[in-house]
């Protein structure tokens, strides 16, 4: 009994030396905070939709600008500061349903004018002062319409903000 006592005593104390040494194997990034973070920081981000672009217009709205800016802006900057590697800030445009998708003879098409909504959007930001490799845009053409809204409706076009994978 004794020299099982002392058998379980050494080898506790071998896993402790183990998990004490200055080698250790680190542990993965933890996905499901991540996961949280994202989940959470795009509810958030939802909020706060940059609205009132003319139709086939890429001319960020200058008064709805100016207050977007200053009650967003603390919110992205807080959030790109804390986006985990791996992720990226999307500045997503959107456009209504009239129009085609791809440009047709002289319609320059619903993706076209939605990247260059969030291209200007992209454009601002950094003119307010929020610049990071972290930021990315692209246009979504009128995928990803609102419920509750025509699709032709002016709600439609608009930027939205999302983390998403890098």
């Amino acid at each position: 009994m004794k020299n099982l006592y002392m058998t379980l005593l050494m080898a506790a104390a071998i896993l402790a030396m183990n998990a004490c040494a200055k080698n250790q194997v680190k542990e993965p990034v933890n996905v499901g905070a991540n996961n949280a973070f994202v989940t959470a920081s795009n509810k958030q981000l939802a909020k706060y939709p940059v609205t009132g672009f003319a139709y086939k217009s890429s001319a960020v709205p200058g008064q709805q600008w100016k207050m977007w800016a200053r009650v967003a802006t603390p919110v992205v900057k807080d959030i790109l500061g804390k986006i985990p590697d791996g992720y990226v800030l999307e500045v997503r445009g959107h456009a209504d349903a009239s129009g085609p998708e791809q440009p047709e003879g002289d319609k320059p098409g619903n993706m076209n004018i939605s990247r260059d909504r969030a291209q200007a959007v992209f454009k601002s930001l950094e003119s307010a002062g929020i610049e990071s490799r972290k930021i990315t845009y692209k246009g979504v053409g009128s995928s990803e319409l609102l419920t509750g809204y025509a699709p032709r409706s002016g709600q439609q076009r608009r930027v939205s903000f999302s983390i998403v994978p890098q």
